[in-house]
């Protein structure tokens, strides 16, 4: 592929500002066109081009106009949740090399025809899978020093108020965003589990609205348990009805000391003894703090492969089991019962959250 690489954005929204950020800061790439429908919005983020590199960039508010560039290389699609999928797949078709923001798709029907169609030619963002703190985690556990997993413990505790779900126009609906709290803030956390521990065997999910009933009809709150094949369980709980954005806590309980992520950062605890293993580096690359700064490493990493030809590694495939997850659990509070991850239903569209 030559360089610069050429890319446009479709979806001038908070996450983009990420994007924007890390891609002003790579050398063999150029924004070359964005795309929103509000057209001040993707105004807004040529002008940060500009402001940054001096870019000349274009403004779409139809996607298919952008897509229809052959200019354009590569697109990253940065929309609501029941967007990526079609948008992703015409991008494909169109021949471009498509980078889209979690979850893959808003369910898994859409998410098997995109991978299905992918050519080779999709990526997903799941950027705390490279943070250092998780490396450092894969390490420790692949090691076995502290013995054999006996549970793993997720809390993904955050606030949101009506207004973050009213003012957007597509959050706090099933049928656009896919879910709540487990496919917008809790996927990345699930998708570390998966990440780290493998795939569980069956889940029991319950979710619930806790005080937006009548505002949204997803999940605001979940508890789950996973049981895995050798016999350790998972437990979740995630809501976006907290005090605070919490710092979110993966524990691995193992035969021999606890690991702790908090946030970005790993602890180990051996009877009485805590020791930091990873603490971050400072580095803003734009946006929220809660969102993390692997976004930077993960863009970089995936330039880095398709400008080599190479195929990169967290591709569809990779980002499907999570959003499996997503909708495993959600089906279990909908039917009330174990859900056998292998048997998910190839339509997993479920109904809101009680």
């Amino acid at each position: 592929m030559n360089t610069p690489v050429s890319v446009g954005v479709i979806g001038c929204g908070g996450i983009s500002a990420v994007h924007l950020n890390c891609l002003c800061r790579m050398e063999q790439v150029k924004v070359v066109a964005v795309c929103d429908i509000k057209r001040e919005r993707a105004e807004a983020a040529r002008d940060y081009c500009a402001r940054e590199r001096n870019w000349q960039v274009d403004v779409y508010e139809d996607y298919k106009e952008l897509i229809a560039r052959a200019d354009i290389d590569v697109v990253h699609v940065l929309t609501p949740h029941y967007l990526h999928a079609p948008i992703a797949l015409d991008a494909i078709r169109a021949g471009k090399y498509v980078l889209v923001e979690k979850p893959v798709a808003r369910d898994t029907a859409q998410a098997r025809e995109l991978i299905a169609g992918a050519q080779g030619r999709l990526a997903v963002i799941f950027q705390n899978r490279y943070n250092g703190s998780v490396k450092a985690l894969r390490e420790l556990l692949a090691s076995g020093e502290l013995g054999g997993l006996k549970m793993v413990r997720a809390n993904v505790l955050w606030h949101r108020e009506a207004p973050y779900y009213t003012q957007s126009g597509w959050r706090g609906s099933m049928e656009t965003e896919g879910g709540g709290t487990l496919i917008n803030q809790s996927i990345h956390t699930l998708d570390l589990m998966l990440y780290t521990v493998g795939p569980a065997k069956r889940v029991k999910g319950t979710t619930s609205i806790d005080y937006l009933k009548g505002v949204i009809d997803v999940e605001e709150s979940v508890h789950a348990v996973l049981e895995y094949a050798n016999g350790a369980r998972g437990l979740i709980h995630c809501s976006n009805s907290n005090a605070i954005d919490a710092p979110i806590e993966l524990e691995y309980i193992l035969e021999k000391g606890t690991l702790l992520l908090r946030g970005d950062r790993l602890y180990k605890l051996v009877g009485d003894e805590c020791e930091v293993v990873f603490t971050p580096a400072k580095l803003n690359v734009g946006g929220k703090d809660y969102w993390g700064t692997g976004h930077l490493a993960q863009i970089k990493d995936y330039y880095a492969h398709i400008m080599s030809g190479e195929h990169f590694w967290l591709d569809g495939a990779q980002a499907y089991p999570a959003l499996d997850l997503v909708k495993a659990i959600q089906l279990s509070s909908a039917e009330d019962r174990w859900v056998e991850l292998a048997d998910m239903p190839f339509e997993t569209v479920v109904p809101g959250a009680n």
